[in-house]
């Protein structure tokens, strides 16, 4: 049984390890992760390189890392999920995805992906919309007068958002790939709550920016590889550090390069244009442009867009292939069956690259950027091309 998980890990704590276990312990042979690069679906970077995090997966029971290509690990929750399953799915070796779950019940995820699948429930979103709350409340409000509050209260938490995105995401595609939601323990999502020693990954990263000591939440490896990258300077990365960069690029934009990014539709480049020009932060541009309608999540993530250059047409494009970040003894054996089954091109180095089409050349061009911005949010500034040096990582 090959078990597959989307994730950021960022950075790979005590949660994670405790998903990978339960995985493993519960019959996978297998575990491969599809990751996020240098930046995450929150719009921020992440504290540490995909390299750093590569390691850590590897060093704690993950046996093959994937990537999510930056346009769909900086999108919404749909597209995230899409694109994280459209990778899995089409290796041809994964036979369920796993994934952490506040409710913990199959039946109560796939019956809620299952109402919102349903045409039907398109008429209620747009009722709730028309009042001028933000769509994730319009869609739960639209749950609760469609089906039942017990169903909408699955997409009230964020594990369990994503793991409903993931199970429409095998539906709309009609993979036979099952799902197995494994219970979340300790701290909430994003909680600044401490559990023994768990803790959710946004608690981690602030005690990391507060230089506190954070090895007890995270397994020895971890801290050994992150400690390693702090004493080089190589984290913890943070999005300030490029912000004049950051806002120079916002002020050379004109209303119509915002109305290009994703996320952005019913004029709100307007509003984010104006945002911009009489603004000195971006924390005052997000306050400027939020509004009940528009998530803090969402507008962080059109103003990550707007610096790395990712537009709406980006994003739409599917996946264009699989590529490799590393692997151990077992995802070797893996990869070796994946380059025979996989309906997507398997890419182990960049120059693979080059013979593909335009979509992939464009998508791995964004990766590259993405990956020589973060070289800039680093306490120690790396050089750029990053990307295309660091090689695969081999754990035996």
């Amino acid at each position: 049984m090959n078990f597959g998980i989307v994730a950021e890990f960022n950075p790979f704590h005590n949660g994670h390890r405790y998903i990978v276990d339960e995985l493993k312990n519960n019959g996978a042979d297998t575990v491969t992760a599809v990751m996020s690069g240098s930046f995450v679906q929150r719009g921020e970077c992440t504290c540490v390189s995909p390299y750093e995090r590569t390691k850590m997966a590897l060093e704690n029971g993950v046996d093959l890392v994937l990537s999510l290509p930056v346009p769909y690990a900086t999108a919404s929750a749909e597209r995230f999920a899409q694109a994280g399953v459209d990778i899995l799915c089409t290796t041809g070796v994964i036979n369920a995805l796993g994934f952490g779950s506040e409710c913990g019940n199959k039946e109560l995820i796939t019956e809620c992906a299952e109402s919102l699948l349903n045409s039907e429930i398109n008429a209620y979103i747009n009722k709730y919309l028309g009042e001028g709350v933000s769509y994730p409340e319009a869609r739960q409000k639209a749950l609760c007068e469609m089906c039942s509050g017990n169903i909408a209260s699955v997409i009230a938490t964020p594990n369990d958002i994503l793991g409903v995105e993931y199970t429409k995401a095998i539906l709309n595609r009609n993979y036979k790939t099952d799902i197995y939601p494994i219970k979340r323990i300790g701290a909430s999502h994003d909680s600044n709550e401490f559990s023994e020693n768990i803790c959710s990954a946004s608690a981690v990263r602030e005690l990391l920016k507060k230089k506190e000591n954070v090895s007890r939440f995270l397994p020895e490896e971890t801290a050994l590889i992150l400690g390693e990258a702090i004493n080089n300077g190589k984290a913890p990365a943070d999005f300030k550090n490029t912000e004049d960069a950051v806002l120079y690029k916002l002020r050379t934009m004109s209303v119509e390069d915002f109305s290009l990014l994703p996320d952005v539709s019913e004029g709100l480049e307007h509003r984010i244009y104006s945002a911009v020009r009489s603004s000195t932060t971006v924390d005052e541009i997000l306050e400027k442009i939020k509004t009940k309608r528009y998530t803090h999540s969402r507008l962080r993530r059109i103003i990550l867009c707007a610096f790395l250059g990712i537009t709406k047409e980006d994003v739409s494009k599917p996946v264009p292939y699989i590529r490799v970040l590393g692997f151990n003894n077992k995802g070797a054996e893996l990869l070796k069956v994946m380059k025979k089954t996989a309906t997507l091109p398997v890419v182990t180095k960049s120059s693979d690259i080059k013979a593909l089409n335009e979509d992939a050349q464009r998508i791995f061009e964004l990766e590259c950027k993405a990956r020589d911005m973060f070289s800039l949010m680093l306490p120690v500034a790396d050089v750029c091309g990053k990307e295309m040096t660091d090689k695969i990582i081999v754990k035996g």
